[in-house]
C-alpha cells in the first residue's frame, strides 16, 4: 500500500496540462480592430494575466473581474498559446519529455500494482526471489525513478510557463497600441500631459491658467529707493594754545619805582 500512495503522490505532483481547467484564450486579432483608446485600455485590463499569492503558492487570473477563481500555472497553456510571442517562449521539449515520463510512471505503477496483487498470498522473499517478486521490485523501482524524473522536468516546464506570462502581457499591450516597443506608455492624441507627466483627464482643468501657461512666477517686489544719507558734521578744530593776537593783548604800562611820583624841594631853594 505504501507503493500505491507514493505512486498517487508522484502523479498528483506532476500535474497534466490536459486535465486541468484552462483560462479562456484571447482573440487578440479582434481586439486589434478597436479604435478608441479607452476601449483598448479596457480590453487590456480584461485580458491580461495577473498574479495572485495565497497559501497554495502563486496563482493566476485573467482580467480584473471580481470573484475570478485563481488557477495554477497548468491553466496557462491555452491563453499563452493565443499570442504568438508568448507561445514561442513555451518550453515545448520539456512538456513533451514530461508527458513521456508521466506515461512511463503510470505504466510502472500498473506493473507495481500487478506485482503486489501477485505476491499478496506468497509474500516477498528476497532470499528466494521468484517471478512475482521480481515484477514487484521492478515496478516499485521504476515507479520511484520515473516519478522523480517527471517531477524535475515538470518543475522546469513550470518555470518556462511562468516566464512566458510577462511576454504575453507585453505583447498584448504592444498589439493594442497602449505601449511602444520599449514598454513605455504611449500617450494618445486626444489626451494632454502636464509638465509633471500626469494625464489631464478632466477638460475643465484646461481653464486653469497654471495648466495652460505653466506655473505663474511669484511677483518680484518693487525696489524702494533708500533715503539720502545725511552729511556728517565737520569735526571741531581744537583751540590754539599759542599767544593771543595783538589786538587782544592788554597795553604795556611802564611802572617805575615807588618814589617816582613824589616831588621834593628843588635845589637852590632856601
Amino acid at each position: 500500500m505504501a507503493g500505491v500512495g507514493a505512486l498517487g503522490l508522484a502523479v498528483s505532483a506532476t500535474g497534466c496540462l490536459g486535465v486541468t481547467s484552462q483560462l479562456h484564450p484571447t482573440d487578440i486579432r479582434a481586439l486589434e480592430q478597436l479604435e478608441d483608446f479607452d476601449e483598448r485600455n479596457q480590453a487590456y485590463n480584461d485580458n491580461a494575466i495577473y498574479r495572485r499569492s495565497d497559501a497554495r503558492g502563486t496563482r493566476y487570473v485573467k482580467g480584473q473581474r471580481m470573484g475570478a477563481r485563481p488557477r495554477s500555472w497548468q491553466s496557462l497553456d491555452l491563453i499563452l498559446r493565443s499570442d504568438r510571442n508568448s507561445a514561442a517562449a513555451l518550453p515545448e521539449k520539456k512538456i513533451r519529455t514530461a508527458r513521456v515520463l508521466t506515461g512511463l510512471l503510470v505504466a510502472s505503477g500498473i506493473v507495481l500494482l500487478g506485482g503486489i496483487a501477485a505476491s499478496a498470498r506468497e509474500g516477498l522473499d528476497l532470499t528466494r526471489l521468484n517471478g512475482t517478486g521480481a515484477i514487484l521490485l521492478a515496478g516499485g523501482a521504476s515507479a520511484v525513478g520515473f516519478g522523480i524524473a517527471s517531477g524535475v522536468v515538470w518543475g522546469q516546464a513550470k518555470a518556462g510557463y511562468e516566464d512566458a506570462v510577462p511576454l504575453y502581457n507585453d505583447s498584448l499591450s504592444l498589439r493594442l497600441g497602449i505601449t511602444d516597443a520599449d514598454g513605455n506608455f504611449k500617450v494618445p492624441d486626444n489626451l494632454l500631459i502636464d509638465e509633471d507627466g500626469f494625464m489631464i483627464l478632466d477638460q475643465k482643468e484646461l481653464l486653469v491658467p497654471e495648466l495652460q501657461q505653466g506655473p505663474v512666477p511669484a511677483p518680484v517686489p518693487a525696489l524702494v529707493p533708500a533715503p539720502p544719507a545725511e552729511p556728517e558734521p565737520a569735526p571741531e578744530e581744537p583751540a590754539s594754545e599759542g599767544p593771543a593776537p595783538l589786538d587782544e593783548q592788554p597795553p604795556n604800562r611802564a611802572v617805575g619805582p615807588a618814589t617816582a611820583g613824589l616831588v621834593g624841594p628843588s635845589r637852590g631853594a632856601p
